[in-house]
Order: C-alpha cells, then sequence, then structure tokens
C-alpha cells in the first residue's frame, strides 16, 4: 500500500520532557510529518507549546486556556485538523505519556488495511504496557457479559488484529471513512470516558474496531495512592475521599457514562452507590482501578 496521511492528534498540559519524549519517538515513525502534527497546548506555564515548536516547527500548535481537559483538547485537535482542509487517511489519538513502539504507527496502518480496504471504516487501537513490569496497561476493551455493559476487560494482543469492543484513546488509528460517520468525540466527556464512548458508538454503526497486532509502545497507569482506592487508608478515610471524588471531573464523566451506556436508570442508580458499598464492605473494585 502507499503511504499513509496521518494527522496526529496529542493534547498537552504542564509535562513538558513527558510531551517531548513522546514526539521524539513519534518523529521516529514511518507515516509521520510534522506538518500533520496537531497538539493542543491547553495553558501550560511550562513552555510546552513553544518547546514543541523547536522540536517540530512545521507542527500546528493550538493553545487551549486550561480548561480543555484531555477530551476538550483532544476535540480540538481533532477540528483542528479537519479545519486545515487537508486530506487524510486516519487521525492519530496519541497521549503524550506514551512512548511508542519503534513500528507502531506502521503496525497500525498494516493492521487497518489488513481488517479493511484503504478508505473504508476501521478504528485500531494499540496496546500500551507498563515500562517495569511489561503488564498491559490500556488499549482495547471486551464486555464478557452482555448483562453488566459496563464491565470490560482488557484484551492481550495475540500477533493479528482482533476484534473488541471499546478503546483506551492511549495510542489510536482512527480511519477518515470512520470520522466521516461518528464525527469528532462527543462533547458530552469533559476529561475522560469519551474514548470509550466512540469504540462503542463505532461497534454501533457497525464500524469494525479492532485491537492490533502488537503493543505499540508504554505507558504506565495512574496511582491509586491516597483515593478512595487505596487500601492502606481506613474505610472512613476511603469513604470520606469518596464522597469528595464524587464531585469531581471524572466522577461527573463517569456518570454521564453510565447514563449512555449503562443500561437504565437502575444501572445509574447502582453504580452511584457500589463504590461506597464496596468500601464499607472491604471488596476491591479491580474495574475502577484501571480507569484514568
Amino acid at each position: 500500500m502507499p503511504g499513509a496521511e496521518i494527522a496526529v492528534l496529542v493534547t498537552c498540559y504542564n509535562r513538558r520532557a513527558l510531551t517531548l519524549q513522546c514526539l521524539g519517538k513519534l518523529s521516529e515513525q514511518a507515516h509521520f510529518h510534522a506538518r500533520n502534527l496537531f497538539l493542543v497546548d491547553d495553558g501550560s506555564n511550562d513552555g510546552t507549546g513553544d518547546a514543541v515548536l523547536a522540536l517540530m516547527p512545521q507542527a500546528n500548535v493550538i493553545r487551549g486556556d486550561g480548561s480543555l481537559f484531555w477530551n476538550g483538547g483532544m476535540r480540538l485537535a481533532w477540528s483542528s485538523a479537519k479545519a486545515s482542509g487537508r486530506k487524510f487517511d486516519f487521525y492519530l489519538w496519541l497521549n503524550d505519556d506514551v512512548e511508542l513502539a519503534a513500528d507502531a504507527l506502521a503496525m497500525l496502518v498494516a493492521d487497518a488495511d489488513g481488517t479493511v480496504p484503504r478508505g473504508g471504516a476501521v478504528i485500531v487501537a494499540a496496546a500500551a504496557s507498563d515500562p517495569e513490569s511489561g503488564a498491559i496497561t490500556y488499549g482495547a476493551h471486551r464486555r464478557p457479559d452482555p448483562r453488566r455493559p459496563l464491565r470490560m476487560g482488557l484484551v492481550q494482543p495475540e500477533g493479528h488484529p482482533l476484534p473488541v469492543d471499546s478503546i483506551s484513546g492511549n495510542v489510536v488509528l482512527v480511519s477518515a471513512a470512520a470520522e466521516a460517520v461518528l464525527g469528532n468525540m462527543a462533547p458530552d466527556f469533559v476529561h475522560i470516558y469519551g474514548d470509550l464512548d466512540y469504540g462503542l458508538r463505532a461497534g454501533k454503526a457497525g464500524i469494525p474496531v479492532m485491537l492490533a497486532s502488537r503493543v505499540g509502545g508504554t505507558c504506565g497507569t495512574n496511582s491509586t495512592a491516597g483515593t478512595s482506592l487505596d487500601p492502606a487508608l481506613s474505610r472512613r478515610k476511603r469513604l470520606q475521599l469518596r464522597w469528595r471524588e464524587d464531585g469531581k471531573l471524572h466522577a461527573r464523566d463517569w456518570r454521564r457514562f453510565v447514563k449512555l451506556h449503562g443500561g437504565g436508570l437502575l444501572a445509574v442508580i447502582g453504580h452511584r452507590v457500589m463504590p461506597y458499598l464496596r468500601i464499607v464492605l472491604d471488596k476491591p473494585n479491580r474495574h475502577a482501578e484501571g480507569k484514568r
């Protein structure tokens, strides 16, 4: 197949060294051109945006005011790529804390082309692994029990593309044809769950959602220390933290996600109450621990 034109979508905030490290690995990838990088610097005060332009003068750096967060930043990066008037074969979502494997972008393109002919609608997510343990941290998800639609498990790469139910947004290739059907990430979400929502919407639209054949890079998970998921804290302290967390962006986005994809009013109520019950009963929430 001929080379692919890929718009790379990144959003960042005050992680200059990490962002530059990510872009350094990106610059080594086949199919990448700096002119096709659309990076939102959401009000960083550490000079991230200027440093990106010093590294890649042709890149498109879009300035935010600090209110966009991940979903809003990615939406702006995507709309900016669309507004450029350039013709792209694919759009790549890339988190700036990912260190891409040497052939990650070529692998994603090959897996996309192997799933549907070039120009067709397809989404391919690459798994990311922990840089120390090698365990899969992000990538793609399946729902093993249709009666529990929000219970999703990470899928392990098997050397060939695998159909999945949804995706983490760390390293994801979206074909232009898929974007033409689905549009941008939903404005319903401020920070997180826009990626999982996008994958589920793609499935409902009949668009193939795949896990790439191999791991696409490394990315560590966020620590649960000091949160309501921290088993080292007392139950009382965890309940207090959970109450505070319920008012924050992550929890509000989660409630929107449950309302859209959870299966009805009982699911909304259940998912609101269960975190507290798990703390009271001292039951670990293994599913929540993997959320960003």
